[in-house]
């Protein structure tokens, strides 16, 4: 009897370990470096006019479209973050700086550096892959209605 409660503990034990490695919300799996393999960002009245903007770039076509470097995103166990972003020379022109944590579903992120701005994704993780999907004011117009797709990739 006691042979059978050890083993049924065991198994339980493994499996929870299981779940909780291939989860794909598991904080774990966040953790490293990001590139951004595809991007999509759909502004409506851009810039508060009645035009709405695309954008959408793949991986390939990065420094061609966007004139600058592929953006990397760094995830810490600890709970930190940084997006360094470069120039075709290489030389960091932008470095947002903060913390992020999963609920459930959803990535928040919260730069803190240069300033505190919230930013919060639906989010799936599948292999060395993430994807992001999100609403956010991507033209600065002041409406939060930009709608924001991702896919990256761990480096």
């Amino acid at each position: 009897m006691k042979t059978n409660k050890y083993l049924l503990f065991c198994i339980s034990i493994l499996a929870f370990n299981i779940l909780i490695s291939c989860s794909p919300m598991s904080s774990r799996a966040i953790v490293g470096t990001w590139e951004i393999a595809h991007l999509k960002i759909t502004m409506p009245s851009y810039k508060n006019s009645d035009s709405t903007q695309h954008i959408e770039v793949l991986s390939k076509d990065w420094e061609a479209k966007m004139k600058v470097k592929n953006i990397q995103t760094t995830y810490a166990a600890d709970g930190t973050y940084h997006s360094l972003h470069r120039n075709l020379q290489g030389k960091t022109t932008y470095d947002p700086a903060g913390r992020w944590q999963i609920i459930q579903d959803t990535l928040i992120i919260q730069d803190t550096i240069p300033k505190r701005i919230t930013y919060k994704f639906r989010f799936k993780i599948k292999k060395n892959q993430i994807e992001y999907w999100g609403v956010e004011d991507f033209d600065l117009d002041g409406k939060v209605d930009d709608q924001y797709y991702s896919r990256q990739v761990k480096l």
